[in-house]
C-alpha cells in the first residue's frame, strides 16, 4: 500500500470515529448485582480477560490480582503491569494493525482516554456505584473511570538512619550539605507524574533550586517504585547513604522501616488512575465485572481508612477527602497531561540538566 493510499484510509478512518463519537445512546447505570454479573460472565466466550494497568513495579496490582481471583475463580484474569506510556503505545499499535487484544486499560496516561472516546473505541459503562464516583473524575457518558488514587510529592525515608523531626518540611531545604548523596529520586523526564510534580516545584523555587537539587550527588532511578525498593534494600547497611526520596511510593512486602512524612508547607500532585473498557473486547461481562467490582463498596472500603477512594461516600465516611485539602489538586495532573506540547516542554527542560534518563524499564528489574 502506498504512503499516500496509507494516509487517506488512516484519515477516513478518524473522520468515521469523530463521526460515530459525536453521539451515543445513554448507557443505563448497573442494576444488577456482582453475583449475577459473574454468572453472565462465566457464560460468555472469554478465554481470558486481559487487563492493561500502568504501574513501574509489579507489586502494585498484586493484592487486585489475587483478591478478585478469590472473589471470582471462574474467571481467568491476566493483569499486565507495565509503564503507561508503553501499554498506550501497545494497544494504539494494535488498534492500527486491526488485531487488538487488551479488554480493559487502567492507566496514568489520561490524556489517552478522551482521544479514544472521540476515535469511538471505548465501551460506555456505569458501574452501580456509578453516581457516588467522583465528579471529575469520570466521563458522564461512561467512557472511563477512576479508579485508585496515586499521588508523589511526601517523604519516604530510613527511619532507621534519620529521625522523623530531621525529615524537611519543605523542598528547599533539600539544597542543604547535609543532603548531599542522601537523596534516590525518579528521573522526572522520564515519568510525566514526576515531570509534573518538578513542574509544581519549579515553578514555587525557580530552576535555580532544580540546578543545585541536580549537585546534591542525587541518585537518579528509573521508576517511582524504584526509590522505594533502595531505600529498603539499604536498610540494616551501613554502607548505605542513602536514605530518603520524595518521587516514590508505599510498596507492600518491603522493609517496615521506611516511614513518611507529608511536608505540610508544599504542594503535592494527586490524581486517579484511570480505567475503561474497549469496545473490541471479546470479554463484555467480564469486563463488566471486574470493573464492578474494583469500584464497589466490597473492594474499595478495603483501602478507605487508609486513601481517598473514587467514591464519595466511603470518604466521607473515613475524612479522606482530597478535595478538601488544599495541598493537592487531582484535576491539576488530569489538565497538565492533556496539553502534550506542555509536557515536552517541561520534560526537555529537565532533560537539559540532567541528560537523557539511564537505565532499564523497572519492571524488568524488580
Amino acid at each position: 500500500m502506498s504512503r499516500l493510499l496509507l494516509s487517506i484510509v488512516c484519515f477516513t478512518l478518524r473522520f468515521q470515529a469523530l463521526v460515530l463519537a459525536q453521539w451515543q445512546a445513554n448507557v443505563p447505570v448497573e442494576t444488577r448485582s456482582l453475583d449475577e454479573i459473574y454468572q453472565a460472565a462465566q457464560s460468555e466466550s472469554c478465554d481470558v480477560l486481559r487487563v492493561a494497568a500502568g504501574g513501574d513495579a509489579k507489586g502494585y496490582w498484586d493484592s487486585t490480582i489475587q483478591n478478585f481471583e478469590k472473589r471470582f475463580p471462574m474467571i481467568k484474569l491476566n493483569l499486565t503491569t507495565d509503564l503507561s506510556k508503553y501499554h498506550d503505545a501497545r494497544i494504539d499499535r494494535a488498534f492500527y494493525d486491526n488485531n487488538e487484544t487488551i479488554d480493559i486499560a487502567a492507566l496514568q496516561t489520561l490524556h489517552d482516554f478522551p482521544r479514544w472516546k472521540t476515535q469511538n473505541r471505548l465501551m460506555y459503562y456505569k458501574p452501580q456505584n456509578f453516581s457516588n464516583l467522583v465528579n471529575g473524575e469520570k466521563d458522564f457518558d461512561g467512557a472511563w473511570l477512576p479508579v485508585y488514587m496515586f499521588g508523589f510529592g511526601q517523604f519516604f525515608y530510613d527511619s532507621g538512619k534519620i529521625n522523623e523531626s530531621e525529615v524537611p518540611d519543605n523542598f528547599l531545604d533539600l539544597l542543604e550539605p547535609k543532603w548531599k548523596g542522601k537523596l534516590i529520586l525518579t528521573y522526572p523526564n522520564d515519568d510525566d507524574a514526576i515531570t509534573y510534580l518538578f513542574s509544581i516545584l519549579v515553578s514555587r523555587y525557580g530552576f535555580d533550586w532544580f540546578d543545585r537539587l541536580a549537585q546534591q550527588d542525587i541518585q537518579w532511578v528509573r521508576g517511582t517504585g524504584t526509590p522505594f525498593i533502595l531505600l529498603s534494600q539499604g536498610v540494616n547497611n551501613s554502607s548505605s547513604t542513602r536514605t530518603i526520596s520524595f518521587t516514590t511510593t508505599h510498596l507492600d512486602g518491603f522493609s517496615p522501616l521506611i516511614k513518611s512524612k507529608v511536608p505540610t508547607q508544599e504542594e503535592y500532585m494527586s490524581w486517579f488512575q484511570t480505567m475503561a473498557i474497549f469496545k473490541s473486547t471479546n470479554c463484555p461481562e467480564s469486563a463488566k465485572l471486574f470493573v464492578s467490582w474494583i469500584l464497589s463498596d466490597e473492594w474499595q472500603s478495603t483501602t478507605s481508612n487508609a486513601t481517598t477512594t473514587p467514591l464519595n461516600y466511603l470518604n466521607a465516611l473515613s475524612g479522606n477527602q482530597v478535595y478538601t485539602n488544599n495541598n493537592t489538586q487531582t484535576q491539576g495532573f488530569r489538565n497538565f497531561m492533556i496539553d502534550r506540547t506542555v509536557v515536552e516542554w517541561w520534560r526537555f527542560q529537565f532533560e537539559l540538566t540532567l541528560g537523557p534518563a539511564v537505565g532499564a524499564n523497572p519492571n524488568d528489574l524488580f
